[in-house]
C-alpha cells in the first residue's frame, strides 16, 4: 500500500504541471467596454433629455470605472446615483448634469468608493 503512495503523489504533481501549461497558453480575457451611465427610466416626457445627459457621462473618458444612474424627474430635477471612484469623479458627473439639467436642480448621490478624510492632525496642523 504504500508503494502506491508516491505514484499517487507524481500523478497529482503531473496533473497540476499540465494544468499550469494549459493556463500559460491560453488566450488573453478581453471584456466588453460597460457604459458608465444608463437611465433608470428612458420613457416618458424627459426621453430625449435623459439620453442626452447618459450619453454624455458615458463620453467623458475621466468617467472610466463609475457606474452611474440617472433619473430625471417631470420637473426636470436630475438625481444621480451610484458609484465613482474618486470625489473627483463624482464632482465631474454632477457638473455635466448641471450643464444637461437647464431649470432643473442637480442631486448628487454618487458614493465615491475612495473618500478622503480628514485627520483633526491634518486640520490642525
Amino acid at each position: 500500500m504504500n508503494l502506491h503512495i508516491p505514484r499517487a503523489v507524481a500523478a497529482l504533481l503531473a496533473a497540476g504541471a499540465v494544468s499550469l501549461a494549459a493556463a500559460a497558453t491560453s488566450p488573453a480575457v478581453t471584456y466588453v467596454a460597460s457604459p458608465i451611465a444608463s437611465a433608470v427610466k428612458v420613457d416618458g416626457p424627459n426621453a430625449d433629455q435623459v439620453n442626452a445627459l447618459v450619453q454624455a457621462l458615458n463620453g467623458e473618458a475621466s468617467l472610466q470605472g463609475s457606474k452611474i444612474t440617472v433619473l430625471i424627474d417631470e420637473g426636470g430635477n436630475v438625481l444621480l446615483t451610484g458609484a465613482t471612484d474618486s470625489q473627483e469623479q463624482s464632482e465631474r458627473a454632477a457638473r455635466i448634469a448641471a450643464s444637461q439639467a437647464g431649470e432643473g436642480k442637480v442631486v448628487n448621490a454618487l458614493q465615491p468608493d475612495r473618500v478622503n478624510y480628514r485627520t483633526w492632525e491634518a486640520i490642525s496642523g
